[in-house]
């Protein structure tokens, strides 16, 4: 008999535990649903910066789970100015079926109890999407889009830097209701890109991945959207773009006009309570 699962706050020792089970457990995932487009494996230094950061700014977010002294699993949860958000949940293949999943993600939820609104991201594993749903929240399934962009940027889309922040954090306040802050500094210092659109808002693409793209209208977001397109093929990079749900047919409108395929096995975004318009907001998978 397998000895129990065990629980406990997340250390600053678990970090290179975590993101290895993490990879384990989506490489599985993509096995298992026979996925056609497996992602690409993070960059090892910007993978342990996410972790890092939120260990550090949401210690009551982070967990782990524990099998005969080995990590079996992790949630992390983050807080950001009234927003919750399910950044990471993942039980290792072998320790799957125990119901760490669920002590896990009751944990975090439990760390977003007051929240004025929740905000998870999910992959199209059929129970982590059951476990979503039974948690009240609405159901927004998405589309993704792929392939070689063919599309040349105006110039109105420029490099950005920290002295941008305030500028994204206005944005963010006005699609989302809560700035992302210094957590999209962390991305840039895992080697992602900020482009601003000055006045109008901003995108992080890491290579070819749109990471964050958000303005304060469509017209805004479509530019900025171009300009991250435009700056992928410059570089002769193929593109992905991913959560293009029912509330970013902006987004989808300027991947079809860059010659990108659209497929509809990207998985759903789950929202509760107040989290803004959420739009034009294509979000960031670790930050929301």
């Amino acid at each position: 008999m397998p000895p129990p699962v065990t629980y406990r706050p997340m250390r600053e020792a678990d970090l290179l535990a975590v993101h290895e089970g993490n990879m384990r457990a989506f490489e599985d995932l993509d096995r298992r649903l026979g996925s056609e487009y497996p992602s690409p494996p993070p960059n090892l230094e910007a993978a342990l910066g996410r972790l890092r950061r939120l260990l550090e700014t949401d210690p009551g977010g982070a967990w782990v789970a524990e099998r005969g002294g080995e990590l079996a699993g992790c949630a992390l949860a983050l807080l950001r100015e009234g927003l919750w958000g399910l950044s990471l949940l993942f039980v290792d293949p072998p320790a799957q079926g125990a119901g760490a999943g669920r002590e896990l993600l009751a944990r975090a939820w439990a760390y977003g109890e007051g929240a004025r609104g929740h905000v998870i991201l999910s992959s199209t594993d059929p129970r982590a999407m059951r476990a979503y749903a039974r948690l009240g929240m609405e159901v927004h399934p998405c589309l993704a889009a792929t392939g070689s962009p063919r599309l040349a940027g105006d110039g109105e889309v420029r490099p950005g830097g920290a002295e941008d922040l305030p500028l994204t954090e206005a944005v963010d306040r006005a699609v989302r209701g809560a700035a992302h802050g210094a957590d999209l500094l962390t991305m840039l210092t895992g080697g992602s890109t900020l482009l601003v659109a000055p006045e109008r808002g901003y995108a992080v693409v890491t290579g070819g991945r749109v990471r964050c793209c958000a303005a304060f209208d469509e017209a805004g977001a479509r530019t900025v959207l171009r300009g991250a397109l435009a700056h992928m093929a410059g570089a002769g990079l193929d593109a992905h773009v991913e959560w293009l749900s029912a509330r970013q047919n902006w987004a989808i409108d300027v991947c079809l006009d860059a010659r990108l395929d659209l497929r509809a096995d990207a998985g759903c975004v789950f929202t509760r309570g107040d989290v803004g318009p959420f739009s034009p907001y294509l979000p960031s998978g670790a930050y929301l």
